[in-house]
């Protein structure tokens, strides 16, 4: 009966060890009575049938604190441990959960002991890998001045690392409780976010990262990124752990380019300005601003589908780009142009620009800015008032002309009539009277001549001064006559070479001025030591007269004086009546008939003046 019993026992016994465990069943010295499959493959052992064989002859690693366990099993004690080191004979290691019992025949005497154990080496690893991990969390968020947390769910434990402390402005002393970390979020949104993450990590398992506004144990208000996740076994939260991070310096800046993009908004669409953001790499349009869509008469989406080197003058795109080149090459900040622009009604509009790059966050050229103001308006006032500047100077030259001729003209013939006069006075011969008299008539015909061109100056009031034509030779020997007493008195030799029939369009009060400027300065500054001639010549070529007036004076030094020869109030000799406006003069009345006057000049020899009309 009792070994009926005891067959029972090992058989219930061998389906036991059927089981994908690993189990073993010892009897009373340890030998092998019975193992599962999975016994000898967790233990890596090479026979597959123990039985029979001593169990310290199998594991000879075995230390005597074990030995003592078996012993202790054997007399019924039961023994277990969740997680244990089995080191093996080859210094291998084994993580094991153990549990050992004893078994008994049916007459309730033991009949060895049961070992059943759990190979958790992969997970004690994993658990010991994350330990390292969080352990080196831990140490590079202390250099990076990120705070860490972690909540034992079993031991309702919470921890708060240095840098956590010190970020919520507590000592360092303080033990926290989820309540309270939960209490320092800001009342409102920044807690109401908290409360439902920290929730939703413990139930559901769902990580969380958030920027949130905290208030501090000494009430400064800071921005902090939250973060969080949980750790689950069996389908319960474990623990949870995650950082603090103060991120108020990047809130502010985040808040600082929010309110000057908004000021950008602002001032881009209201800007009296055109504003356009263009691509740096294509100058296609971005964005444009309705000031520039006025400025080009053409619509938003127009410009959009352009690009800036479209609607500039090509000289002034290729000096623009020019710039460009050294702006994105950082050797200048701006470029600031006139630029000239083609509307799309065909119009020219004048600008004045300013284009400025933006850079990424890398500092390299992101997108151009490029601000452009409509001077079309102004340009035409400032074209209007160059136009009034010249009449006004032309008028100016014309008043200056007048009386240049008044004070030079007229003082010819006065002094030749009070010359003449004098003469007559002096002189007792009738045949000299007489002639002095016919002089002194064709001088009053000369007078009232210049009189009358002056009155033509006077009455002229645009830029065009009358021309006439003149028959060249008379209107010579007329203008003589101012000089005539001069002439005779002293004796001068003057030769005039002109043919009867040449004929010249020019302004009569201009040539008679020109003509007794440049002579009187023949008699002015003549040699002492020669007696004066005086040649005027005359050619006609293509329409045009050539008018030469030269002498044998004491000539200019042209190397010295070449550049400001007709230079307002410049003189080229030491004379009392030099002032140094009339070559100015003349060559100002020769050009406001279209002409052009030259001189030829040699120290000692004399000069030749050359007028084109």
């Amino acid at each position: 009966m009792e070994q009926q019993e005891n067959h029972k026992v090992h058989d219930q016994i061998n389906i036991i060890v059927q089981a994908p465990i690993a189990v073993a069943f010892l009897d009373n010295q340890l030998r092998y009575v019975a193992h599962s499959a999975k016994w000898c493959t967790d233990y890596k052992l090479t026979k597959t049938d123990l039985r029979g064989l001593n169990h310290y002859d199998l594991f000879p690693e075995i230390s005597d604190e074990w030995r003592a366990k078996h012993q202790r099993v054997l007399n019924g004690a039961e023994e277990s441990r969740d997680e244990e080191l089995f080191i093996r004979e080859d210094g291998s290691e084994q993580w094991l959960k153990w549990s050992v019992k004893p078994w008994y025949y049916h007459d309730g005497k033991i009949a060895g002991i049961v070992m059943v154990t759990e190979d958790i080496s992969s997970q004690v690893l994993i658990k010991k890998r994350d330990q390292l991990d969080f352990k080196i969390l831990l140490d590079l968020c202390s250099h990076a001045n990120i705070g860490t947390w972690q909540y034992n769910n079993v031991t309702r434990e919470l921890y708060w690392s240095d840098a956590t402390k010190e970020l919520h402005e507590v000592s360092d002393d303080f033990i926290p409780n989820p309540t309270q970390a939960i209490n320092f979020y800001r009342n409102g949104e920044s807690r109401n976010k908290i409360s439902e993450a920290f929730l939703n990590s413990i139930t559901r398992n769902e990580p969380y990262d958030l920027e949130l506004e905290l208030v501090t144990a000494k009430g400064n208000c800071i921005w902090v990124r939250a973060t969080g996740q949980s750790e689950f076994k069996d389908g319960l939260c474990i623990t949870q752990y995650g950082t603090f991070e103060n991120i108020s310096d990047r809130k502010k800046k985040e808040h600082e380019v929010k309110v000057t993009s908004q000021k950008f908004q602002k001032l881009f669409f209201n800007s009296n300005l055109g504003v356009a953001i263009l691509d740096t790499a294509t100058l296609q349009f971005l964005n444009v601003n309705p000031t520039l869509e006025q400025i080009t008469k053409l619509k938003n989406k127009e410009l959009l589908a352009t690009s800036f080197d479209k609607l500039i003058d090509e000289t002034d795109f290729g000096e623009w780009f020019h710039h460009l080149e050294k702006v994105l090459n950082k050797k200048t900040d701006h470029i600031k142009q006139a630029i000239t622009l083609k509307a799309s009604n065909g119009a020219t509009v004048y600008t004045q620009t300013i284009c400025n790059v933006l850079h990424d966050e890398h500092g390299d050229p992101e997108n151009l800015v490029i601000q452009i103001l409509d001077i079309t308006n102004e340009r035409k006032v400032e074209k209007e008032k160059k136009l009034f500047l010249k009449e006004i100077m032309s008028k100016n030259e014309r008043l200056l002309n007048f009386a240049y001729i008044v004070s030079h003209n007229l003082r010819s013939h006065s002094s030749n009539f009070k010359g003449l006069i004098d003469f007559y006075k002096e002189s007792e011969e009738l045949e000299i009277r007489s002639k002095i008299i016919s002089m002194l008539d064709i001088s009053s015909d000369n007078l009232n001549q210049t009189i009358e061109d002056l009155n033509q100056v006077v009455s002229v009031h645009s830029n065009k001064i009358e021309l006439k034509n003149i028959a060249l030779k008379d209107f010579v020997l007329h203008t003589l006559e101012s000089v005539s007493l001069e002439v005779m008195k002293n004796e001068y030799d003057i030769e005039v070479d002109i043919k009867n029939d040449t004929k010249i369009v020019a302004f009569p009060a201009y040539l008679e001025s020109i003509l007794l400027n440049l002579i009187t300065n023949s008699i002015r500054y003549r040699d002492p030591n020669k007696q004066l001639k005086i040649i005027i010549s005359a050619k006609i070529r293509n329409e045009s007269c050539t008018i030469m007036v030269s002498d044998n004076g004491i000539g200019i030094d042209l190397e010295r004086n070449k550049d400001k020869i007709f230079g307002m109030y410049k003189t080229f000799h030491e004379h009392k009546d030099s002032n140094g406006l009339g070559l100015f003069m003349t060559k100002n009345q020769v050009e406001a008939m279209g002409g052009n006057i030259s001189v030829q000049s040699k120290v000692g020899t004399g000069t030749k003046f050359t007028i084109e009309l």
